[in-house]
């Protein structure tokens, strides 16, 4: 049958008031004269609702239909359910909010529920209500397949007035519990802290000359020396100071450098020396040692001239230009002091002659 929208939607309330007025009228209906009775103690089987304002006014909510007295009267919303209050928002139509209502849960009286439908009086007004999930809303479903969805309400229904008799019981249904205690490690005594061990001096390693920093001398023939050496300390660098000049340092590690001296300069005999590094504990480690210079021996051609020859050969007529040529190929082999030159120079020894002398002298 085909009819106009609006009245399709008359005949669809009309048949929720005649399933109300069945409903309400039929035997075995339960009631009660408060909010608080023995019917809602078995929560065995209940559609949980919706938990709003858990944690500042726990709340229990459900999607409903509720009727008035007439087809115009029916609304669908929220009804929500708390410790002290009971209350219905009107969702839609929206033109009919002023059908939304709030009461003390104490307040209510009558409550009854007899297969899909509830009511109960408030202050001043009845209501009549029905569960009905909200993609239910705005029809009324009748025929075939509709006995699990029927079922369904009438269970919802059922939930509710249980939740209007033991809200508290309900709640810890659909209250998440508590969280476990923190778990409190009992306190861990800190662990001592290590005593710094005691300041030490530097540690020295002498490298060159070979054989430094052992008691007895170190023999050189050369006229020169550079000390090497590498200076280690736990706190950092140390500084590093040979006969109390500072010296050339290059960083191997945070705690080591390599170190080394200008050349010193040696006199024919034993040169002390004397090492120091100091860290910034002003502790400090020395190291003395004794360098021996020994001059190397130049060895004297066989054939070179003494003074006595160079002074034969000029009383004996030689031109000094010859023994001047000859000084250049042998050599001499004598050291010749300011009195040889004199003395040279009185037996007739020209300039030309008493350079080649001096140019031939032997060097320490």
């Amino acid at each position: 049958m085909n009819l106009n929208p609006r009245w399709r939607w008359v005949w669809r309330a009309g048949a929720v008031l005649l399933i109300l007025f069945l409903s309400q009228s039929a035997p075995g209906a339960s009631k009660t004269k408060g909010a608080k009775g023995g019917g809602g103690s078995d929560l065995s089987y209940i559609i949980r609702p919706e938990l709003v304002n858990a944690q500042t006014n726990p709340t229990l909510r459900f999607p409903i239909m509720s009727a008035g007295g007439s087809v115009f009267s029916i609304t669908y919303g929220f009804l929500d359910i708390s410790e002290s209050t009971v209350r219905y928002t009107v969702v839609q139509p929206g033109s009919k909010s002023s059908h939304s209502f709030q009461a003390p849960r104490n307040s209510l009286n009558n409550i009854r529920f007899g297969r899909e439908w509830l009511t109960f009086k408030a202050p001043k007004q009845t209501k009549t209500l029905i569960y009905l999930p909200q993609d239910r809303w705005g029809s009324v479903h009748t025929g075939p397949g509709m006995g699990a969805a029927a079922s369904r309400e009438s269970l919802g229904t059922s939930s509710i007035y249980k939740t209007l008799l033991n809200f508290e019981g309900v709640l810890a249904l659909v209250k998440p519990p508590p969280p476990p205690a923190p778990v409190v490690a009992p306190p861990v005594a800190p662990a001592p802290t290590p005593k710094p061990p005691p300041p030490s001096p530097p540690a020295l390693v002498l490298s060159s000359p070979p054989a430094a920093g052992t008691n007895q001398p170190v023999e050189v023939e050369e006229p020169t020396v550079t000390i090497r050496g590498v200076a280690m300390d736990r706190t950092g660098i140390p500084v590093v100071k040979i006969n109390g000049s500072p010296v050339s340092m290059r960083p191997q590690t945070s705690e080591a450098a390599e170190f080394w001296s200008e050349p010193i300069r040696l006199q024919s005999g034993d040169n002390p020396i004397h090492v120091v590094a100091s860290n910034s504990a002003q502790m400090e480690t020395r190291l003395d040692l004794v360098v021996r210079y020994k001059p190397k021996a130049v060895p004297v051609n066989p054939q070179a001239l003494g003074k006595e020859d160079i002074l034969s050969l000029l009383q004996g007529g030689v031109p000094p230009t010859h023994i001047a040529d000859v000084i250049k190929q042998r050599g001499i082999k004598f050291s010749p002091s300011a009195d040889d030159v004199k003395v040279i120079r009185e037996a007739g020894g020209t300039d030309e002659l008493i350079d080649a002398i001096q140019q031939a002298a032997p060097h320490p």
